[in-house]
């Protein structure tokens, strides 16, 4: 499953969440998109991701993120951190997540 939650809490709202996944052509439960309040996705970034979100007035949306992939295992271990600006990053992801698929599997 892929989550993804937004640190937009001005205007990414449930219905503009929705509207993106339907964009990118996400249809079911495997890729599910969380809202919930500042404090509970700052706190799951840092502790659950070791992930950083800073509010900058100077930045340009108001805030600096890292844009990290992370790769969880069913027992909530993380098992790779990843560039999601980086291809090489990414295409390193895409190759390690049947590897951890066909863990499970076993």
């Amino acid at each position: 499953m892929f989550l993804s939650h937004t640190i937009d809490f001005k205007y990414d709202h449930p219905s503009v969440l929705k509207k993106y996944a339907q964009k990118l052509g996400v249809d079911g439960p495997k890729w599910q998109f969380a809202y919930g309040s500042k404090d509970s996705i700052y706190k799951i970034a840092e502790k659950d991701y070791l992930v950083a979100v800073i509010e900058d007035s100077t930045a340009k949306e108001g805030y600096v993120h890292q844009g990290w992939l992370i790769l969880i295992d069913k027992q909530k271990r993380i098992r790779g951190a990843y560039d999601g600006t980086n291809p090489e990053q990414v295409a390193q992801l895409t190759k390690d997540i049947p590897v951890l698929l066909a863990e499970d599997k076993k």
